[in-house]
Parts: C-alpha cells; sequence; structure tokens
C-alpha cells in the first residue's frame, strides 16, 4: 500500500461496509478538491477547524448540483487504484434522501443521508466511494473524509477528474458538503498566550494539528533542531499540544516536523506572554422557579447545600483565603433544609455556616 499525502497544518451497485476499504488496497491518496467548477458558497464547521469554506446542496426539487475538479492523477502511477480523498459533511437530521454522485459526466454512486457513520458503495467497475465520519456534531450531523477510489487502468495519466453531486427530489433540507481544503502538504504550529510550568522549567503553550494518510506512524517535532515531541498520528486529524520554549523577547523559531521519512520545515514567531493574575470566585444566583416549579426544585436545593457543606469539609485544611465558601442566598431552602435533613446535617450547616467571605 502506498500512502503518500501527509498534512501537517495548525491551530488536514452498493454494499455496506464489510469489504474491502480503499486503505486496505494498493492505492496511492490524491487530493480530491482542487477547484470549484460550480455551486453554491457555505461557511460552516467542520472535522478539521479551520476548514470552514464549503460548496453546499440540499435534497429539496432536485435541481440543487455543485461540480469541482481534482488534482491530476499520477503521470506514471505505481499501485493498482488511486484514491481521490476530500473533506465532506453529510447532513441526515432533516431526513433520509438521496444524492447522485457522477465522475466525468457519468453518474457512478448514490448515497444516502441516513445517519450512518460509515458506508462504502462499490460499481462494477472495481470503483468505490468511501465515507467514514471524524466527528458528529450537536445537530447529529457527520463531517470527515470521502474517498473515491478508481482502478488505474480507467484514468487519464497526469489528469484531474471532474466531480459532480446532486440532491435527490425529496423535498427535504438534508444535505451535503463538499468543503473547499486543498489537502496539500504543509505545516504551522499556533502558539497559545500562556505558560506551563513542569519541574520547575517553565514553557509556552501550543498546539498543532497534524493530517496524516496511511499506516499510524511516528511523528517528531523539533524547534532549533531540539525534539519538543514525540507521538504518533493516525489516520486522518491528530490534535497535538506541544511544549515551547519560554522567550523574554519575540523571537523566530524554527521547526521540522519528521514523519515515516518525510521532512517539513518551516518558522514560527514567538512572543513574550504577559503575566496575569487570575482570581476564581465561586458565583451562584438564586431563581426559584426560573427553571421549574418549587415542589420540584426544592429537592435539587436541598442537595446543593449537601454538596457544599461536603466542600467545605474537604477544603478545611486549605489556607483560609482557599477555603471554599457557599452563599444560600434565600433562606427557603434553608428553612426546608432545618425541617428535612438529619440533626447531623444540621449541626454540620450551623458549623460550616461561620465560614465567611471577607
Amino acid at each position: 500500500m502506498k500512502t503518500s499525502l501527509l498534512i501537517f497544518i495548525g491551530l488536514l451497485a452498493s454494499m455496506m461496509l464489510f469489504a474491502q476499504t480503499p486503505l486496505e488496497q494498493n492505492t496511492t491518496i490524491i487530493n480530491g478538491y482542487e477547484h470549484k467548477i460550480e455551486g453554491v458558497d457555505f461557511s460552516y464547521h467542520s472535522s478539521i477547524p479551520i476548514a470552514k469554506e464549503s460548496m453546499l446542496i440540499r435534497a429539496t426539487d432536485g435541481t440543487s448540483t455543485m461540480e469541482w475538479k481534482t488534482s491530476p492523477a499520477p503521470a506514471k502511477p505505481e499501485t493498482e487504484f488511486i484514491s481521490f480523498v476530500w473533506l465532506a459533511g453529510v447532513g441526515s437530521s432533516p431526513g433520509k434522501a438521496s444524492f447522485d454522485v457522477a465522475v466525468n459526466g457519468q453518474n457512478r454512486f448514490t448515497f444516502w443521508t441516513d445517519g450512518s457513520d460509515e458506508w462504502l458503495l462499490k460499481a462494477g467497475d472495481g470503483s468505490s466511494l468511501w465515507f467514514k465520519k471524524d466527528m458528529i456534531d450537536q445537530h447529529g450531523d457527520r463531517f470527515g473524509f470521502m474517498f473515491l477510489t478508481i482502478p488505474v487502468k480507467n484514468l487519464k495519466a497526469g489528469m484531474p477528474l471532474k466531480v459532480k453531486v446532486s440532491g435527490g427530489k425529496f423535498n427535504k433540507t438534508s444535505w451535503y458538503m463538499t468543503f473547499k481544503f486543498p489537502l496539500k502538504n504543509g505545516m504551522n504550529f499556533k502558539a497559545l498566550p500562556a505558560i506551563s510550568e513542569i519541574n520547575g522549567k517553565k514553557y509556552q503553550l501550543g498546539v498543532a494539528g497534524i493530517l496524516h494518510f496511511g499506516e499510524p506512524a511516528k511523528a517528531k517535532v523539533f524547534i532549533d533542531n531540539q525534539l519538543i515531541k514525540d507521538t504518533v498520528v493516525n489516520f486522518g486529524y491528530n490534535y497535538v499540544k506541544v511544549r515551547l520554549p519560554e522567550v523574554k523577547q519575540k523571537a523566530l523559531v524554527d521547526y521540522r516536523l519528521e514523519v515515516a521519512g518525510q521532512n517539513w520545515t518551516g518558522k514560527l514567531e514567538l512572543n513574550p506572554v504577559r503575566e496575569w493574575r487570575v482570581n476564581f470566585v465561586q458565583h451562584s444566583h438564586t431563581d426559584i422557579g426560573y427553571t421549574r416549579s418549587q415542589t420540584e426544585i426544592l429537592a435539587e436545593h436541598l442537595r446543593y447545600i449537601d454538596f457544599a457543606l461536603d466542600y467545605c469539609d474537604n477544603t478545611d485544611n486549605y489556607p483560609d483565603a482557599s477555603k471554599f465558601r457557599w452563599t444560600c442566598e434565600a433562606s427557603w431552602a434553608v428553612d426546608e433544609y432545618l425541617k428535612s435533613r438529619p440533626e447531623s446535617q444540621i449541626q454540620r450547616l450551623k458549623k460550616t455556616s461561620g465560614r465567611r467571605q471577607d
């Protein structure tokens, strides 16, 4: 298997999936979205934080379509198959509907917005379309990578594909998105305005997103030739936390990523982190009846006092300024507590009520 596309970025006929997936075949991964031909632009979230611009179609009246070009197929392919990969979203929350996929003007596949996390469609010529979710959002819609895998014998060497997706006529707002996010090689860091101290040494916090297409592999990250992270990257998007050197003045550092014998390099600007004093203050607000009636909410307010007493006990040995405080803002809950709780709890409340917050 040859899967050669790796991206390092900051902050890259039908049957169910019991058959061989594209990653288990002798295939080469190629960027599946190069540029738009036609379609409605839409900005939305995806499974990759920096990928937000997309094209959107819906299964309304059967006329909603999008089309784009892929990167060219290799001029001299070395594998039996080529897999064109792009970032996609499938909106099943409005209901089940179908979408048709055409390649170079020929209808090849039909998929459904049925809420599946993963599916594989196969055509008679050995081509396949595979979707695997990386994320489910708050609406229950899926986001992940789409793999269009085609036998080399059916491709024109050095030429891109035209991929067109059309929504069916279902009078539903069920949708499909292709994100305009070319899978290109590159690497970047994001330095955060925060310092952590580990074993007496201070580091600036940083994050990196790694897109890796292939088998799990070791990744090493260097800053000015010093190893700062040694980790394993899996297929897809990898969110990696890194420790960067603390600087007292603006500095430009070199970074390098090593994965599977390949290297990517670049520069990162580090800026001094401003020191802040942050005070955490316990806050509550009582509004009886706002969320539920008094008879329903009373039990919760009594439990709140129980929990507050536990926290007070757990912090008895803390410095006075660090001990837990709780304000009973309404006498109604306290009055009911005194009527219903065992004598031992009442005594705990009386004992702790002397803890004041100046």
